[in-house]
């Protein structure tokens, strides 16, 4: 444990220089303002603006995972290669020690996001209908059912590069926003993309006491995405413990 928190401190260094941690800030700063905009224009309740809120960056964070990924692995590419994190004595640890500061500087904006919505959502006439500790479950259910696309990204970015590894997310993005309708019934649970929107709404309504108990849907949602996080963080270390520093964009 300690040497996988003196890679933390090492990664967290490294990145400090970069636009990292700058995302981290700007993409809650700039969603909140487009949902303050949707709620001066828009003539809905006060309880669908702060819905709105939640599907908006459930519909935005597979692509900000891409960017931020990227971030991280071209850091590294760009440093020889990787050649600097191959030749570390513990490979699994290194890569997971970016993986826990990718996932932690995400629940830090969904956060940040939730706490600039409350302290200026007020100012649009919108009453906070529910306690702030009611929205921690949305907040932790949006950050949750979406780690597992680090996994997936932290590979797209390594071994293809910036453009693939973006693309997808944008890609992710879009499929976010079909699998939220009615196109996403029978399927989201499926599709990794689709675990963010459908359990973040799942997890509102929960909160609003809409969906008292938890349907077959629901719970083959939740075990779907659990077991797709484990799956796939798997995958992630075993694959980095035999990759050899090749990308596609090389």
């Amino acid at each position: 444990m300690i040497e996988l928190w003196y890679y933390v401190k090492s990664d967290f260094f490294k990145l400090r220089n970069s636009s990292f941690f700058g995302a981290h800030i700007l993409f809650p700063i700039s969603g909140v303002a487009l949902v303050l905009l949707y709620a001066v224009f828009a003539t809905v309740s006060d309880i669908n603006k702060i819905a709105v809120f939640f599907q908006l960056f459930a519909i935005a964070y597979p692509f900000v995972i891409s960017i931020v990924c990227e971030i991280a692995a071209e850091q590294e590419i760009r440093a020889g290669h990787c050649h600097n994190i191959l030749v570390l004595r513990s490979r699994t640890k290194a890569i997971l020690s970016k993986f826990l500061l990718l996932i932690f500087a995400g629940l830090f904006a969904i956060l940040f996001s939730t706490f600039l919505l409350i302290m200026v959502l007020p100012v649009t006439g919108t009453k906070l209908i529910l306690p702030v500790s009611s929205l921690m479950l949305p907040v932790l259910t949006l950050w949750s059912s979406n780690i597992l696309l680090y996994a997936v990204h932290i590979i797209l970015a390594f071994r293809f590069g910036r453009t693939i590894c973006i693309g997808i997310g944008a890609i992710g993005s879009l499929l976010a926003a079909l699998l939220q309708t009615g196109l996403g019934t029978g399927l989201w649970f499926v599709l990794p993309y689709g675990f963010g929107i459908r359990l973040t709404d799942f997890s509102l309504k929960f909160v609003l006491q809409v969906l008292p108990t938890i349907n077959a849907e629901l719970k083959l949602g939740i075990d779907m995405c659990l077991g797709m996080t484990v799956l796939f963080i798997a995958i992630l270390l075993i694959w980095f413990s035999k990759y050899g520093g090749k990308c596609a964009n090389d």
